[in-house]
């Protein structure tokens, strides 16, 4: 790299996996997994196998350790678990003294080597705190806590004790990555209780190594590390061609920044303990020593186990408040669903739920946007807002943010009630939403330091990111933002979601079919109001035919009537007056004839009307006696008469309702004929109408004939055409009123009314 130009790489992207060195109070022996031949070695091998390391490379790993030694090892399991946890194994070699030397080594396997860390062995009695009694104490002081902040306090004591740091924190991550010290114990005079760290001080290939190991050691900062080298004499780091991976390495040196950010914060010695909590890392036990200190083995893999009691202990905690808050949260649910698959209108139900459905996330208002129609609940800043801009981060149709401005324009006053959201997508097609509003949350930060790196130029003349060199108490006041929406927070809002889009996509299915069905119903209309008119104009046109057919007749009848009288005349015959009276009559019901099928044909044709006030009754008893009179079979009918004399005129066209109640009886005189039968006429008001009834005795209507009776050419007896009784439904649906069969009254039932007026 040429001198003097800017490289601002960021440690985020340091490989410090291939950092090419181990710590010096091991050694490491890599060989290849195939070949068991020794690719890689530590500088300082030499202490362990008392060979010096260009004379290790190349050769057989049973040359080194021997071949039971070599078999041993194989018959481990050395694939390496998440998170890796400490393995010790043992093997002896032979020393310069001739004896054997035991030593200890964590091998695993991993990038097709076999890596064997060796390590300085213990030596003396085990520490007082091995003793079992004081582990069952150890134990029972841990599950014993029933709440985050006393599992933390209690964590921070007993590690300290069991390891002598001078400060032992338990550090939380937040959401954004940042962490907080929320547990302390330490002899120090100052406390960093409560200081906030900003999420670069732990750069992300550093987060990776803690989830992948739990626990990580560091004995001395300052320490010179012994470099790795491979049998061409490089050293094994990134910048070689043959660099080691050293993810689940124990003896992996420390990064250059690091031991920069430790020296300024006045540290010696550094233990870091993983808690991860359902496969996450949740943070850290954080320990530090202000000179050298170095570990036992047996006391890390005591605080390994320590570590990962903690870690399930906080598991728990974490797992019976989510279970708490989802039992909450699925019973809101449920009778959410309850009340709305009652058919009940889901903005009632929502308006309903409302309080309940933001004490569930701790919201302080609510927007609710569905089929085009919001809802606003609490305190919902005024103004327009949208909040598309979150669909972009939707896991499982939920997205959550504490800081909403960041996403969304917003107005000052209105952070103060919208500073954070959670936005549910209850639709496929993203139109409808439910949105909860966190108001703005004023709290102040004590930060262990600005929470910036800063550029330095180094020796060479590079610039780069240096790590903060102050860690002086630093405040800031967090304005714009509301508490962050947690994992139990999204986990309660998914279960929220999943009702509200089951509901909501029945209710858009109910609407669909309510659709189709009104869309059927109008197509129905319609083609039956097409029909009607086809069947208006088809009857318009047969009655103008109609009645061109039979005016001529009637006319001819009316002038043969006439003629005879004339000739009678003409030859002196002196006429009886019953005769002549016969024969005006008969002129005078011709043309009465003639007039009733005009008025007919214009009815069919037009739709004319010529009401007047009317004695209903003396209608009904003229059309059925002529009715029944005009019968030429040898049938017995009789007439009942049970017409109510007291319903006093009605506006209607007597000629027109006439023809009913003929086309009425003249059926009844058809489906009774050959036999003896009565017809009954009834005329009576209910309330605002007059209903009129044609009962006969004969056979009734045929139940598959019933639905069809009133329709055009579906005739209801052995002859005629089929148009009478649809001609009646016309003239009385052009009075105002409806005519129908009045079903189970064991003959036939006719009935129609019209307005009482």
């Amino acid at each position: 790299m040429t001198p003097g130009k800017p490289d601002l790489t960021s440690c985020d992207t340091e490989p410090i996996h291939e950092i090419g060195s181990v710590q010096p109070f091991g050694a490491l022996l890599a060989v290849d997994e195939e070949a068991l031949i020794a690719s890689h070695a530590s500088e300082n091998i030499d202490k362990y196998l008392d060979v010096e390391a260009s004379d290790v490379l190349g050769k057989p790993l049973a040359d080194l350790i021997g071949e039971s030694a070599c078999q041993g090892l194989l018959q481990r399991q050395l694939e390496p678990r998440a998170p890796h946890l400490l393995r010790p194994w043992f093997f002896s070699v032979p020393s310069r003294s001739s004896n054997l030397e035991r030593i200890e080594c964590l091998p695993h396997r991993y990038g097709g080597k076999i890596i064997i860390e060796m390590l300085q062995l213990d030596e003396g009695h085990a520490d007082v705190w091995q003793k079992d009694l004081l582990r069952q104490n150890i134990i029972s002081q841990l599950m014993n806590t029933d709440s985050l902040s006393g599992l933390s306090t209690v964590s921070a004591s007993l590690i300290r004790e069991i390891t002598g740091f001078d400060r032992v924190m338990v550090y939380r991550f937040a959401e954004d990555g940042h962490g907080e010290v929320i547990a302390e114990a330490t002899n120090r005079p100052d406390s960093f209780m409560g200081l906030h760290y900003p999420a670069s001080d732990i750069p992300e290939p550093a987060r990776r190594h803690f989830t992948l190991n739990l626990i990580r050691a560091i004995s001395d900062i300052n320490a010179v590390p012994s470099p790795i080298v491979t049998r061409d004499g490089q050293k094994a780091d990134s910048t070689s061609g043959q660099p080691l991976d050293l993810t689940f390495s124990k003896l992996r040196a420390v990064a250059p920044v690091h031991i920069e950010y430790l020296n300024n914060m006045g540290v010696g010695a550094s233990m870091s303990i993983s808690l991860v909590s359902n496969d996450e890392l949740w943070g850290l036990v954080a320990c530090h020593h202000y000179s050298p200190h170095h570990l036992s083995s047996s006391a890390l893999r005591f605080c390994e186990m320590l570590g990962g009691t903690v870690s399930t202990l906080l598991q728990n905690l974490q797992n019976t408040e989510l279970l708490r808050r989802s039992i909450t949260a699925e019973r809101t649910a449920f009778d959410l669903e309850m009340t709305a698959r009652s058919n009940a209108d889901l903005h009632q139900v929502v308006t309903e739920y409302a309080d309940s459905l933001m004490r569930l996330v701790d919201a302080n208002s609510m927007i609710f946007n569905v089929a085009g129609k919001q809802l606003e609940f609490g305190m919902v800043p005024d103004g327009d807002l949208s909040f598309r801009a979150l669909s972009s981060d939707l896991q499982d149709g939920v997205a959550v943010t504490g800081h909403l401005s960041s996403m969304v324009d917003l107005t000052s006053e209105q952070i103060k009630f919208a500073s954070g959201a959670g936005y549910l997508e209850l639709s496929e097609d993203g139109d409808d939403y439910l949105v909860v509003l966190r108001e703005q949350y004023e709290h102040q930060i004590s930060w262990a330091g600005k929470p910036e790196k800063v550029e330095v130029i180094g020796e060479d003349g590079v610039e780069r990111l240096s790590p903060r060199g102050s860690f002086a108490l630093w405040r800031q006041e967090r304005l714009g933002r509301s508490k962050p929406f947690s994992s139990i927070d999204r986990e309660v809002l998914r279960i929220m979601r999943r009702a509200l889009f089951a509901l909501n996509s029945l209710n858009r299915e109910r609407a669909a079919v309510q659709a189709q069905k009104q869309a059927e119903e109008n197509q129905a209309r319609l083609r039956m109001t097409l029909m009607e008119a086809a069947r208006k104009s088809s009857m318009g046109e047969l009655a103008g035919a109609l009645a061109h057919e039979v005016n001529q007749p009637l006319a001819a009848v009316s002038n043969y009537v006439n003629a005879c009288r004339q000739e009678l005349q003409n030859y002196d015959i002196d006429v009886p007056d019953s005769i002549t009276e016969l024969i005006d009559l008969a002129v005078d019901e011709a043309s009465r004839a003639a007039d009733l099928v005009r008025r007919l044909r214009n009815f069919i044709s037009t739709g004319e009307l010529i009401k007047e006030p009317t004695d209903l009754n003396l209608v009904i008893l003229q059309a059925a006696e002529f009715g029944v009179v005009a019968d030429e079979s040898d049938s017995a009918i009789a007439l009942e008469n049970c017409l109510d004399t007291s319903l006093g005129p009605v506006l209607l066209d007597p000629v027109q309702i006439g023809q009913v109640v003929l086309n009425l009886v003249r059926n009844s005189v058809e489906a009774m004929k050959g036999r003896q039968g009565t017809i009954t006429l009834t005329s009576l008001r209910e309330a605002n109408n007059i209903v009129v009834s044609i009962a006969d005795t004969g056979p009734g209507v045929a139940a598959d004939a019933s639905e069809m009776l009133f329709e055009p050419f579906h005739s209801s007896t052995t002859s005629g055409m089929g148009i009478g009784l649809s001609l009646c439904r016309s003239i009385v649906e052009a009075h105002d009123g409806r005519i129908w069969l009045e079903p189970g009254t064991g003959g036939a039932d006719i009935r129609f009314s019209l307005p009482a007026r």
